[in-house]
């Protein structure tokens, strides 16, 4: 009896300290919680009476260009290291860029989670991204990314960017919107907290301030700070990259190639090998960049010389013959491009084989008939489409489509974005700061 009674308050000592160390612990937390900081002097609060005042002075000036996208699409980061994420996140939808895949039942839409090609989620949510790895990201997903450190540009730079991104010069239509981010230390700004990103979304020119659309608004809320010292928050080096801290001006144009669909990791072996969003018959591969940049400078070399004289299917031809003669298969350009496999999903299946058609037909056009080696020269072809200007690009198959009359408008807007993220891989092999993401997918 004496041995159970022991038993019995052992387990009520022992149930009445995990009690006790449950509710120090629960304590602790909530010590260390918070509700939103107030901002530093050098910031003015978006929805203050000063800060309404900034605002009609923007508005007043033409400096609300980025704003009224931005403001429709202005959310709360949903981790605490997600600053970069949700910002891209908020401009992709802000300049209407379509993710290509769901986001909730049979709505495509941008989120946090989806973006996650070039960087791990876990390891986002420990220690955030760099420039570089948002720069990745935006380029992944179609956008036009002009990267600047605060190391290798001044404040008359910068002045410039905060102009193109913020003030309005008409005429302006969606295809002219820029959206400015910065990637900025808010120690200089008197805020806690270290590294940041946030999208840039009014100028007022009057008092030289610009609004910061901070997407951590449980700690700040949107706020005004002067143009000057957020240049020089960038200008801190940030100890992940050994570099400075800096801006992206974003653009998007709708037919803009695109590394990998949303929601899937670049260095993912099945997403590499799988099929592109806007290619179903070639990638390209960055180990391949090489030949592609000998390329690339001889058509520079070759236009040079021919100034307003169009590039020809045989010039590019007698390139990738094989020993030069036309007569051989043009087998080298494999050293650019890969063969993707063949679509499982029906429907991309046939528009695989129309795509096939379409180019056999323009072969035939340029009296390349069935030699054999069918594959190699329609891969000549769309590398052919690849290295003219866009114009160029649509009038050659818009030419052959129409006399043929079989051939639909998805098809040839297929075919010339496959020509498209040939083109982007060529114009972009002599550039060394691309991410792993962008190196594994061309």
């Amino acid at each position: 009896m004496i041995q159970r009674f022991t038993s019995i308050l052992f387990l009520l000592t022992a149930a009445t300290t995990t009690t006790a160390m449950s509710l120090a612990t629960t304590q602790q937390q909530q010590k260390f919680s918070f509700y939103q900081r107030q901002l530093p002097d050098t910031c003015t609060a978006f929805s203050s009476p000063e800060g309404k005042q900034i605002f009609a002075s923007a508005l007043a000036n033409n400096g609300l260009k980025s704003f009224y996208s931005l403001i429709q699409q202005f959310s709360t980061q949903t981790e605490p290291a997600y600053c970069g994420l949700t910002t891209l996140a908020l401009v992709l939808n802000a300049l209407s860029v379509d993710p290509l895949v769901n986001w909730k039942g049979p709505w495509r839409w941008f989120s946090e989670e989806m973006l996650n090609c070039c960087v791990a989620l876990e390891d986002v949510k420990k220690s955030g991204i760099t420039l570089q790895d948002f720069s990745c990201l935006a380029r992944c997903q179609g956008l036009t990314v002009d990267v600047r450190y605060a190391d290798d540009q001044g404040l008359a730079q910068f002045r410039q960017a905060v102009a193109d991104a913020c003030l309005e010069t008409p005429p302006t239509t969606v295809l002219d919107e820029k959206v400015l981010v910065v990637s900025y230390s808010r120690k200089v700004l008197s805020q806690t907290g270290s590294g940041h990103f946030s999208p840039i979304a009014a100028y007022d020119p009057v008092s030289d301030q610009v609004l910061i659309l901070d997407t951590a608004r449980f700690k700040y809320g949107a706020h005004w700070t002067k143009l000057e010292l957020l240049y020089d928050a960038m200008k801190p080096v940030d100890v992940a990259t050994g570099k400075s801290r800096g801006y992206t001006l974003l653009s998007f144009k709708p037919a803009s190639p695109r590394c990998c669909r949303a929601g899937q990791r670049g260095d993912d072996p099945a997403v590499v090998n799988a099929v592109q969003p806007m290619s179903l018959l070639y990638t390209s591969k960055f180990n391949q960049s090489p030949a592609r940049k000998k390329y690339k400078n001889y058509l520079t070399s070759l236009l040079s010389q021919q100034h307003e004289n169009e590039l020809t299917f045989e010039q590019v031809l007698e390139y990738w013959s094989d020993g030069n003669d036309k007569s051989n298969a043009p087998t080298p350009l494999w050293d650019i491009l890969k063969t993707l496999p063949h679509p499982k999903d029906s429907e991309e299946h046939k528009a695989a084989q129309k795509i096939r058609n379409l180019i056999d037909d323009l072969l035939e056009r340029y009296n390349v008939k069935e030699t054999g080696n069918d594959n190699a020269y329609r891969a000549l072809f769309v590398v052919y489409l690849a290295s003219v200007d866009e114009t160029s690009r649509v009038r050659i198959v818009q030419d052959v489509a129409a006399a043929e009359g079989t051939h639909s408008q998805l098809t040839m807007e297929q075919l010339w974005n496959e020509a498209a993220l040939v083109s982007a891989a060529i114009e972009t092999s002599d550039q060394t700061d691309l991410c792993s993401c962008c190196k594994n997918n061309g």
